[in-house]
């Protein structure tokens, strides 16, 4: 089996195979009281909780349609860590109020 890797170096969590395992599948990530996993190809990337240094709802506007123009507005969380950022696209507000929960505390 594979094991994810950090995304900040330095700065794992233990036992992270059986984290992975029970973390709650939210689209696409999966997300424990741990860890956000974040997909990566057929690898997966975390980032630890405890490292999470600022999150951040927003939104994207997406177009779609050909004859006639469509506009959504699509929820998207950016999490701010020790030296980079990263954007979560999701397609549910429920998604994001989950994601948001487990992340904040």
């Amino acid at each position: 089996m594979f094991t994810p890797t950090s995304m900040i170096e330095g700065k794992e969590i233990s036992n992270v195979q059986a984290d992975f395992k029970s973390a709650e599948r939210v689209e696409q990530y999966r997300i424990s009281r741990s860890a956000l996993y974040l997909p990566e190809g057929l690898r997966w990337k975390y980032v630890p909780i405890s490292e999470i240094q600022k999150i951040e709802e927003s939104f994207r506007v997406i177009s779609a349609g050909h004859c006639v123009p469509v506009r959504e507005k699509r929820p998207e969380i950016d999490i701010s860590l020790p030296g980079q950022t990263v954007h979560l696209q999701l397609e549910k507000q429920e998604s994001m109020q989950k994601i948001m929960e487990v992340c904040k505390k």
